[in-house]
Protein backbone atom coordinates (compact mmCIF):
# COMPACT_ATOMS: atom_id res chain seq x y z
CA UNK A 1 0.00 0.00 0.00
CA UNK A 2 1.52 3.72 -0.47
CA UNK A 3 2.38 5.17 2.50
CA UNK A 4 0.37 7.78 4.02
CA UNK A 5 2.75 9.64 5.85
CA UNK A 6 3.06 12.93 5.18
CA UNK A 7 4.15 14.40 8.56
CA UNK A 8 7.87 12.09 8.27
CA UNK A 9 9.25 15.02 10.58
CA UNK A 10 8.33 13.71 13.93
CA UNK A 11 9.50 10.24 13.73
CA UNK A 12 13.17 11.61 11.84
CA UNK A 13 13.22 13.49 15.08
CA UNK A 14 12.89 10.28 17.27
CA UNK A 15 15.39 8.34 15.07
CA UNK A 16 18.08 10.72 15.70
CA UNK A 17 17.54 11.75 18.62
CA UNK A 18 20.96 10.88 20.28
CA UNK A 19 23.11 12.79 17.17
CA UNK A 20 21.26 15.72 17.82
CA UNK A 21 22.00 15.63 21.86
CA UNK A 22 25.50 15.55 20.83
CA UNK A 23 24.99 18.53 18.62
CA UNK A 24 23.06 20.50 21.02
CA UNK A 25 26.33 19.22 24.18
CA UNK A 26 28.82 20.08 21.66
CA UNK A 27 27.39 23.33 20.41
CA UNK A 28 26.83 24.58 24.17
CA UNK A 29 29.92 23.72 25.39
CA UNK A 30 32.39 25.08 22.54
CA UNK A 31 30.13 28.52 23.13
CA UNK A 32 30.29 28.27 26.84
CA UNK A 33 34.71 27.90 26.41
CA UNK A 34 34.51 31.04 24.09
CA UNK A 35 32.35 32.89 26.58
CA UNK A 36 34.88 32.46 29.11
CA UNK A 37 38.09 33.20 27.47
CA UNK A 38 36.55 36.68 25.63
CA UNK A 39 35.93 39.74 27.09
CA UNK A 40 32.05 40.67 28.75
CA UNK A 41 31.80 43.09 26.19
CA UNK A 42 31.71 40.50 23.53
CA UNK A 43 28.62 39.10 22.92
CA UNK A 44 29.49 35.45 22.46
CA UNK A 45 26.18 34.09 24.53
CA UNK A 46 24.32 34.78 21.77
CA UNK A 47 25.23 32.17 19.68
CA UNK A 48 23.04 29.86 22.29
CA UNK A 49 20.51 30.62 20.08
CA UNK A 50 21.84 27.64 17.78
CA UNK A 51 21.86 24.93 20.47
CA UNK A 52 18.41 26.37 21.37
CA UNK A 53 17.07 26.04 17.87
CA UNK A 54 18.32 22.57 17.54
CA UNK A 55 15.78 21.43 19.87
CA UNK A 56 12.95 21.57 17.65
CA UNK A 57 14.80 18.01 16.49
CA UNK A 58 14.22 16.43 19.44
CA UNK A 59 10.98 14.35 20.50
CA UNK A 60 10.85 15.81 23.96
CA UNK A 61 8.72 18.75 23.90
CA UNK A 62 10.15 20.41 27.15
CA UNK A 63 13.52 20.39 25.87
CA UNK A 64 13.87 24.32 24.75
CA UNK A 65 12.91 24.82 28.35
CA UNK A 66 15.39 23.01 29.78
CA UNK A 67 18.12 24.30 27.35
CA UNK A 68 17.26 27.75 28.19
CA UNK A 69 17.91 26.90 31.92
CA UNK A 70 21.21 25.40 31.41
CA UNK A 71 22.22 28.15 29.23
CA UNK A 72 20.71 31.10 31.44
CA UNK A 73 23.43 28.99 34.22
CA UNK A 74 25.98 29.03 32.52
CA UNK A 75 25.45 32.48 30.89
CA UNK A 76 25.31 33.19 34.82
CA UNK A 77 28.76 31.59 35.45
CA UNK A 78 30.24 33.39 32.14
CA UNK A 79 29.63 36.73 33.87
CA UNK A 80 32.35 35.93 36.44
CA UNK A 81 34.61 33.93 34.90
CA UNK A 82 35.32 36.26 31.19
CA UNK A 83 37.98 39.12 31.74
CA UNK A 84 36.41 42.41 32.59
CA UNK A 85 36.03 44.98 29.84
CA UNK A 86 33.13 46.92 30.98
CA UNK A 87 31.55 47.58 34.94
CA UNK A 88 29.78 44.07 35.53
CA UNK A 89 26.89 45.63 35.83
CA UNK A 90 26.19 46.76 32.19
CA UNK A 91 27.36 43.08 31.01
CA UNK A 92 24.59 41.45 33.96
CA UNK A 93 21.82 43.97 32.08
CA UNK A 94 22.90 42.86 28.83
CA UNK A 95 22.51 39.20 29.39
CA UNK A 96 19.23 39.31 31.66
CA UNK A 97 17.98 40.97 28.51
CA UNK A 98 18.77 37.93 26.42
CA UNK A 99 17.57 35.46 28.92
CA UNK A 100 14.80 37.14 28.43
CA UNK A 101 15.01 37.00 24.54
CA UNK A 102 15.58 32.96 25.27
CA UNK A 103 12.91 32.18 27.30
CA UNK A 104 10.19 34.14 25.02
CA UNK A 105 12.10 31.94 22.01
CA UNK A 106 11.85 28.76 24.27
CA UNK A 107 8.16 29.31 24.52
CA UNK A 108 7.64 29.74 20.89
CA UNK A 109 9.54 26.74 19.95
CA UNK A 110 7.91 24.59 22.79
CA UNK A 111 4.39 25.31 21.16
CA UNK A 112 5.08 24.70 17.44
CA UNK A 113 6.64 21.83 18.55
CA UNK A 114 3.48 20.94 20.08
CA UNK A 115 1.41 21.95 17.11
CA UNK A 116 3.31 19.61 15.09
CA UNK A 117 3.16 16.66 17.01
CA UNK A 118 -0.91 17.60 17.34
CA UNK A 119 -0.95 17.80 13.52
CA UNK A 120 1.18 13.96 13.07
CA UNK A 121 -1.23 12.69 15.68
CA UNK A 122 -4.24 13.56 13.79
CA UNK A 123 -3.09 12.39 10.27
CA UNK A 124 -2.08 9.40 12.01
CA UNK A 125 -5.90 8.72 13.21
CA UNK A 126 -7.02 10.03 9.76
CA UNK A 127 -4.67 7.46 8.16
CA UNK A 128 -6.17 4.62 10.51
CA UNK A 129 -9.71 5.64 10.25
CA UNK A 130 -9.73 5.08 6.06
CA UNK A 131 -7.22 2.06 6.12
CA UNK A 132 -10.50 0.71 7.52
CA UNK A 133 -13.33 1.89 5.87
CA UNK A 134 -15.11 -0.27 3.66
CA UNK A 135 -15.52 2.22 1.05
CA UNK A 136 -12.30 2.58 -1.52
CA UNK A 137 -10.39 6.02 -1.68
CA UNK A 138 -8.17 7.13 -4.21
CA UNK A 139 -5.84 10.34 -3.96
CA UNK A 140 -5.48 11.22 -7.78
CA UNK A 141 -3.05 13.73 -9.11
CA UNK A 142 -2.32 14.68 -12.67
CA UNK A 143 0.64 12.16 -12.32
CA UNK A 144 -1.88 9.34 -11.37
CA UNK A 145 -3.03 7.60 -7.91
CA UNK A 146 -1.22 8.74 -5.05
CA UNK A 147 -2.81 6.99 -2.64
CA UNK A 148 -5.42 4.08 -2.46
CA UNK A 149 -6.33 2.72 0.56
CA UNK A 150 -6.92 -1.58 1.00
CA UNK A 151 -10.77 -1.56 -0.44
CA UNK A 152 -10.08 0.61 -3.06
CA UNK A 153 -7.61 -1.68 -3.93
CA UNK A 154 -9.52 -5.07 -3.83
CA UNK A 155 -12.44 -2.92 -5.61
CA UNK A 156 -9.59 -2.82 -8.42
CA UNK A 157 -8.88 -6.19 -8.12
CA UNK A 158 -5.19 -5.17 -6.89
CA UNK A 159 -3.43 -7.21 -4.10
CA UNK A 160 -1.60 -4.30 -2.81
CA UNK A 161 -1.78 -0.84 -3.23
CA UNK A 162 2.24 -0.72 -4.59
CA UNK A 163 0.43 -2.53 -7.60
CA UNK A 164 -1.78 0.89 -8.56
CA UNK A 165 0.73 3.84 -7.20
CA UNK A 166 1.60 6.23 -10.52
CA UNK A 167 -1.59 4.29 -12.56
CA UNK A 168 -3.84 6.75 -14.12
CA UNK A 169 -7.20 6.05 -13.12
CA UNK A 170 -8.83 7.55 -16.30
CA UNK A 171 -7.77 4.57 -18.00
CA UNK A 172 -8.60 2.00 -15.77
CA UNK A 173 -12.42 3.76 -16.77
CA UNK A 174 -14.52 2.33 -19.65
CA UNK A 175 -13.82 3.81 -22.71
CA UNK A 176 -17.19 5.25 -22.78
CA UNK A 177 -17.07 7.14 -19.60
CA UNK A 178 -13.56 8.60 -19.59
CA UNK A 179 -14.33 11.85 -21.01
CA UNK A 180 -17.04 13.02 -18.63
CA UNK A 181 -14.82 11.44 -16.14
CA UNK A 182 -12.08 13.74 -17.01
CA UNK A 183 -14.26 16.32 -17.05
CA UNK A 184 -15.37 15.47 -13.50
CA UNK A 185 -12.21 15.10 -12.49
CA UNK A 186 -11.33 19.00 -13.37
CA UNK A 187 -14.01 20.28 -12.14
CA UNK A 188 -13.01 18.68 -8.61
CA UNK A 189 -9.52 20.15 -8.51
CA UNK A 190 -10.80 22.97 -9.05
CA UNK A 191 -12.90 22.75 -5.84
CA UNK A 192 -16.08 21.33 -6.46
CA UNK A 193 -17.32 18.20 -5.62
CA UNK A 194 -19.93 15.83 -7.06
CA UNK A 195 -21.39 12.07 -7.39
CA UNK A 196 -20.91 10.12 -9.95
CA UNK A 197 -23.40 6.94 -10.41
CA UNK A 198 -22.84 3.76 -12.28
CA UNK A 199 -19.22 4.29 -13.37
CA UNK A 200 -17.89 1.77 -15.09
CA UNK A 201 -13.96 0.45 -14.21
CA UNK A 202 -11.46 -2.36 -15.55
CA UNK A 203 -9.84 -4.01 -12.94
CA UNK A 204 -6.25 -5.71 -13.33
CA UNK A 205 -7.51 -8.59 -14.59
CA UNK A 206 -9.45 -6.83 -16.83
CA UNK A 207 -12.88 -7.70 -15.54
CA UNK A 208 -15.15 -5.35 -14.77
CA UNK A 209 -17.37 -3.39 -12.11
CA UNK A 210 -19.64 -0.61 -11.51
CA UNK A 211 -18.92 1.50 -9.04
CA UNK A 212 -20.75 5.07 -7.61
CA UNK A 213 -18.43 7.94 -6.93
CA UNK A 214 -18.15 10.58 -4.80
CA UNK A 215 -15.01 13.03 -5.75
CA UNK A 216 -13.65 16.50 -3.93
CA UNK A 217 -11.00 19.00 -3.32
CA UNK A 218 -8.34 17.29 -1.06
CA UNK A 219 -4.77 18.53 -0.01
CA UNK A 220 -2.34 16.16 -0.30
CA UNK A 221 1.72 16.45 -0.15
CA UNK A 222 1.90 20.17 -0.60
CA UNK A 223 -0.66 20.56 -3.54
CA UNK A 224 -4.01 19.74 -4.50
CA UNK A 225 -5.50 16.38 -5.69
CA UNK A 226 -8.56 14.98 -6.10
CA UNK A 227 -10.05 12.26 -3.23
CA UNK A 228 -12.61 9.98 -4.68
CA UNK A 229 -14.59 7.74 -2.83
CA UNK A 230 -16.14 4.48 -4.44
CA UNK A 231 -18.42 1.48 -3.67
CA UNK A 232 -19.85 -0.64 -5.49
CA UNK A 233 -23.65 0.18 -7.50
Amino acid sequence: MVDTGRLTWPVQRRQDFLRIVVYITLATALIFIIDIITPLGVMIWILYLIPLFLTVYLSWKYAPLLMTSVFILLMAASLFLSPRDLPIEYALIDRAFFALILIIASFFITDYVANVEDIASSEERYRSLIEWLPEGIVVYREDGIAYINPAGSRLLGAERGENLAGRDIIKMIDPDFQAIFRQRIDQAAAGARMNLDNVRLIKNDMSAVTVDMFLGTVFWDNGIAVQIVMRPA
